[in-house]
């Protein structure tokens, strides 16, 4: 941060956004004055559709707010999605970390003060790279099986790119699984919360169609995540990429039958093929070390807890 005797002031792109959402109020609550950039029409404070590669109106943006630290979430999430628009996946994933990037180094060229720029990535990165026999770890190679992966890949680049040759600020993080209140059921866990929520009001009939259950991935509750990009934007290495993740393995169908132990509801479970993704990664496991050591970051949230914050949401909007 530029003044540790100021209140810091930071802009968080995509802050309409599932992580946007819970890492504003978490910055509120703390008096951080904070900005927000999402899409026109979102309703935020600042409105722009990233993507262009023309970084003007983002450099006017950073010039006029003289921030310590933009969290740059913004972007398509999916990989599941990024196969039915991989050419939007790209714009708004690649060309917008690029005009976050381009708009930081003219503030460098003026001689402004450059914020932190923390960009957030993926471990879907990793893709077919993955190992198989140990957690993943940020020196380890990539090799994405998804165009949503390949525009991670390619903007974590980017960013240790503008950090080598311009010597910016930046903090890319590869973030692992995660969900909690307010994901949206194109996800799997949120999916399943609103189907139990639905079998359990007698709305629908007591079966559950699911895609693979048999990845393992390393879940965080998102509001672990939030306090893991505080952390890093106070005290990570810039140029250094960290993982955002549990180090714990947990199958999908593990998830489930934690949600449906909570529900006690009967259900029956049916692989559907149309809901298989057309590429998946058997195992995709974090280790969480560096970000532990260079900030103190643990997670405080229980994933069963999660997944119980999860099924209660989808009942209250159910009954809503």
């Amino acid at each position: 941060m530029h003044d540790t005797l100021t209140t810091p002031r930071v802009l968080v792109t995509g802050a309409l956004g599932f992580v946007g959402r819970h890492l504003v109020t978490s910055l509120q609550a703390d008096g951080v004055k904070t900005d927000t950039l999402d899409r026109p029409g979102t309703g935020a404070q600042h409105s722009l559709e990233l993507g262009s590669g023309d970084p003007s109106a983002m450099t006017d943006l950073l010039q006029a707010g003289c921030y310590d630290a933009v969290y740059h979430l913004a972007g398509q999430s999916s990989a599941g999605a990024s196969f039915q628009d991989p050419a939007g996946t790209v714009r708004g994933n690649l060309l917008g970390t690029l005009e976050i990037l381009e708009a930081a180094r003219h503030l460098a060229d003026s001689d402004r003060p450059i914020p932190r720029l923390l960009l957030v990535g993926s471990a879907e990165e990793y893709g077919a790279a993955t190992p198989a026999d140990r957690p993943c770890r940020e020196g380890d190679p990539v090799m994405p099986i998804s165009p949503y992966g390949t525009s991670k890949a390619a903007a974590t680049q980017l960013a240790c790119q503008y950090h080598q040759r311009f010597g910016l600020p930046v903090i890319p993080v590869r973030a692992f699984s995660h969900t909690g209140p307010g994901q949206d059921e194109r996800f799997v866990f949120p999916a399943f919360a609103a189907q139990i929520a639905a079998i359990e009001a007698g709305r629908q009939e007591p079966v559950i169609r699911t895609g693979n259950l048999n990845p393992e991935r390393d879940y965080l509750d998102v509001r672990d995540v939030v306090t893991a990009y505080r952390a890093l934007v106070d005290q990570a290495k810039a140029g250094q990429i960290y993982q955002v993740c549990s180090g714990s393995a947990l199958t999908i169908g593990q998830g489930l039958e934690i949600l449906l132990g909570l529900s006690g509801a009967q259900v029956e479970v049916v692989p559907d093929p149309l809901r298989m993704r057309p590429a998946d990664i058997p195992r995709l496991v974090g280790d969480p070390g560096r970000l532990k050591a260079d900030t103190g970051w643990q997670p405080r949230h229980l994933f069963t807890d999660t997944l119980r914050d999860l099924l209660e949401v989808a009942r209250q909007t159910l009954s809503a």
